[in-house]
């Protein structure tokens, strides 16, 4: 490289959300956040849509109302739907030695460690949606911070099932006894 020639500029996001060993989310979990995501976006824009249409046939006219209130609604619909397709895509999460680590986010990313010593304990959810397509949320509550619980939508089961284990601290019969 020339003494002129400006260093190339890193790539950022060369390695994110992340391949292997950072697992992704299956493919019925983009089922579920779709699902998820239009009702929310269709109520909101229900409650826009109309609020569209209310002012549009006040100031405008009834053929502008007609077109403001559906149109509304619909791209409610299609932000719920890019949004919840890039949830999904730029998910990932992965458990080594140290605990749980969960990637998130595509233009504002953020990475989460919740570690083994911190983990006072742990739910699996399952909603109609998530029960249908075989997908569980876990929910991992923890100690001492300001942000006490890591919840992960969209796990399969089987996998939902295995982090609750593995993150279990040691086998105890009472609570006052302590971790082996």
């Amino acid at each position: 490289m020339s003494p002129d020639t400006p260093p190339p500029l890193p790539d950022f996001g060369a390695d994110w959300p992340g391949g292997p060993p950072w697992r992704p989310l299956p493919p019925e979990a983009l089922s579920s956040f779709r699902l998820a995501s239009l009702l929310g976006a269709g109520l909101l824009g229900l409650a826009a849509g109309t609020g569209a249409a209310l002012l549009a046939a006040t100031t405008l006219s009834w053929a502008a109302a007609a077109i403001a209130g559906p149109g509304t609604l619909l791209l409610a619909l299609g932000l719920g739907w890019w949004r919840a397709g890039l949830a999904w895509r730029h998910t990932r999460w992965w458990l080594d030695g140290d605990g749980l680590r969960v990637r998130r986010g595509r233009f504002w990313r953020r990475e989460v460690l919740v570690p083994r010593a911190r983990v006072q304990h742990l739910d699996i959810e399952r909603g109609p949606i998530e029960r249908h397509l075989g997908l569980a949320t876990l929910v991992v509550h923890t100690a001492g911070t300001r942000l006490n619980a890591l919840r992960q939508p969209g796990l399969a089961e089987a996998d939902a099932e295995a982090l609750r284990d593995a993150l279990v601290p040691g086998e105890r019969e009472h609570d006052d006894e302590p971790a082996r």
